[in-house]
Formats: structure tokens, C-alpha cells, sequence
């Protein structure tokens, strides 16, 4: 019983790492391509948007990458990654109408939430496959 718990966190985080590293050799313009395509289809955007949202898209993960290159600590890593938005948060305000903005941010929520419960659910799997090998 213990060495299934113990194979299954095995699994489970090697799958995550994984999924993280495929996020990281994404380049800048795939990513954009990818959060604008999303965008597309869940906000309905026109062509216009659509142009407007890549371009802002683009230019936050490009600057991104271009500080990550830098190897910063952590704190300044986020401290950047939070400024930067900031930045793209505006640059939706201007480009999205008011009801697109409204979904656009409770679909954020709804993720934000969706991840934190992923993340609790993996610590809790951890700490009982812990608890269990003991």
C-alpha cells in the first residue's frame, strides 16, 4: 500500500515537472499566441482585439524572458512578473469592453482558485504518502 502512495507522488510530480518545463521552452511568441488564442475564444474578441491583445500579449512575455535571462533572485523575479501585470492589466482595460473585461477577470479568479486547490491537493497527497512510509 505504501509503495503505491510512494509511486503515485513519484508520478505526480514527475508529470508536474514536466508540465513546467514544457511552459519554459515556450518562447515568447508562442506563449502570446497561446493566452491570445484562449482570449479569443473565451472573450469573443473582434480582429481588432484580437491584433491588440497579441501585441501587449507579446511585449509582456517577451519582457519577461528578457529578465529571466538575468537570473534574478526570486523576489525581484516576482516583483518584476507583478509590475508587468500591472501593465498588461491596463493595456486590457483599454483594449476590452466593459462586459469582456468582467469575464476576462473572473475567468482569472476562477484559475487562481483552480490552481491553489491543485496546488493544496498535491501538498496533501505529499504529507499523507509521508505520513503513510513512516
Amino acid at each position: 500500500m505504501n509503495k503505491f502512495f510512494i509511486s503515485l507522488c513519484t508520478i505526480c510530480l514527475l508529470t508536474l515537472s514536466l508540465l513546467a518545463q514544457d511552459k519554459l521552452k515556450k518562447s515568447p511568441e508562442e506563449k502570446a499566441r497561446a493566452k491570445t488564442s484562449e482570449m479569443v475564444t473565451t472573450l469573443k474578441l473582434s480582429k481588432e482585439q484580437e491584433t491588440m491583445i497579441y501585441s501587449t500579449n507579446l511585449k509582456v512575455y517577451q519582457s519577461i524572458a528578457t529578465y529571466a535571462a538575468k537570473d534574478p533572485d526570486k523576489k525581484s523575479k516576482k516583483k518584476q512578473k507583478d509590475i508587468v501585470q500591472k501593465l498588461r492589466e491596463t493595456e486590457y482595460k483599454k483594449i476590452l469592453n466593459a462586459a469582456q473585461y468582467k469575464l476576462y477577470n473572473e475567468n482569472k479568479k476562477r484559475e487562481k482558485a483552480e490552481e491553489k486547490m491543485k496546488e493544496e491537493k498535491m501538498k496533501s497527497e505529499l504529507k499523507n504518502t509521508k505520513l503513510e512510509s513512516k
